[in-house]
C-alpha cells in the first residue's frame, strides 16, 4: 500500500531537492523549488482565505477550486474539506497520503513520462491526531486550456478528439497508471495539446496498467464521450452507433474493441440516461 512516508512522496519532499516547508498551527504546507516559491510560501497562513476568495471554479459544501493571484502570477488552488466527510474516509487517510499529495506523485509521474498535465507548485494538509481534516494543492493555471468536452461541443459529429483521447489514454496506461474517473472534463486541450488533470483517482503501478484498469478507462471515455455527442443538436443520426464510436476509440487506442464493449453495454450504459436511442 502506498503511505505517507513511500519514497516517491519522501523524495518530493526532501528539502535536499529544493523543497521548503512551513507548519502553521496545524497546517504542514510544501512548496517545490522554483521562481514561484518564494511567492507561495507568503501565503501560508492564509490559503483558506486565498483560495476560498478566488476566482471559483468550483465549490461545494466538500470543495473549493478556484484561480488566484500572487505575486504577479496566477495559480490554480484547491481546498478539499475533509472534515465534512465521512469519518471513515478520513481514517483511510490514516496511513496514506492527501489528496494534493498523491496528485502531486501523480503529476510527477506524468511529467517523467512526458504526459501532459498542470505543474504542481505547492500542496499542504491539516491533520488533528493524525486524521486528515483539510488538503490543499495549489498547480499552475493553464492558459487558455478547455475541457475536452467543451471542444467536443464545437466539433460536432467528428471523431478527431476521441482519437487523441484514445492516444492519450494509451501513452497513460503504457506508462503504469491509470486515470480512475476518466471522463472528457477531466482531458484538458490547450491549443494543440491534449492533457490530464484531476489525478487524485489515479493508480501507479509497476510495469503497464492491468487490464482492469484499461477497460475501466475506456469504458468511462466511451461513456462520456456517448453522453456528450447524445446531448448536442448537432449530432446527425449516422453518428448515433455506439459500436461505430467504441471502433473508432479502440483503434485510436490499439487494442480489440470486444475488449471493453461488452462491459460498456453491462455496466455503464446501465448507469447513463440517453436522449437518442443508440441501440
Amino acid at each position: 500500500m502506498y503511505t505517507r512516508w513511500s519514497p516517491e512522496l519522501t523524495r518530493l519532499l526532501d528539502s535536499t531537492s529544493g523543497t521548503k516547508s512551513v507548519h502553521v498551527g496545524n497546517l504542514e504546507y510544501h512548496v517545490f523549488a522554483g521562481d514561484t516559491q518564494e511567492a507561495l510560501l507568503s501565503i501560508a497562513d492564509s490559503i483558506d482565505d486565498v483560495i476560498e476568495n478566488g476566482r471559483t471554479q468550483k465549490h461545494s459544501k466538500k470543495s473549493t477550486a478556484s484561480l488566484f493571484s500572487v505575486g504577479g502570477q496566477t495559480f490554480f488552488g484547491k481546498h478539499v474539506r475533509f472534515h465534512q466527510k465521512a469519518f471513515g474516509l478520513r481514517f483511510r487517510y490514516f496511513l496514506q497520503p492527501s489528496r494534493s499529495f498523491w496528485t502531486a506523485v501523480v503529476a510527477n509521474r506524468l511529467q517523467e513520462a512526458g504526459i501532459g498535465t498542470p505543474k504542481v507548485y505547492a500542496m499542504g494538509e491539516r491533520r488533528t491526531l493524525q486524521l486528515i481534516s483539510d488538503s490543499y494543492i495549489i498547480t499552475e493555471a493553464l492558459k487558455d486550456a478547455q475541457t475536452a468536452d467543451a471542444v467536443l461541443r464545437t466539433q460536432p459529429n467528428s471523431y478527431e478528439l476521441l482519437q487523441n483521447a484514445g492516444k492519450l489514454l494509451r501513452r497513460l496506461h503504457d506508462a503504469g497508471m491509470t486515470h480512475g474517473d476518466i471522463k472528457l472534463a477531466n482531458f484538458y486541450v490547450q491549443g494543440d495539446s491534449m492533457g490530464f488533470w484531476d489525478l487524485d483517482s489515479a493508480l501507479i503501478y509497476q510495469g503497464k496498467a492491468p487490464a482492469k484498469g484499461v477497460v475501466r478507462d475506456l469504458g468511462r471515455l466511451l461513456s462520456s464521450f456517448v453522453c456528450c455527442v447524445d446531448t448536442m443538436p448537432e449530432t446527425v443520426p449516422e453518428f448515433m452507433n455506439v459500436h461505430k464510436i467504441a471502433q473508432v476509440l479502440a483503434d485510436s487506442y490499439g487494442i480489440d474493441v470486444q475488449t471493453f464493449l461488452p462491459s460498456y453495454y453491462s455496466y455503464w450504459l446501465k448507469k447513463i440516461k440517453l436522449t437518442h436511442d443508440f441501440g
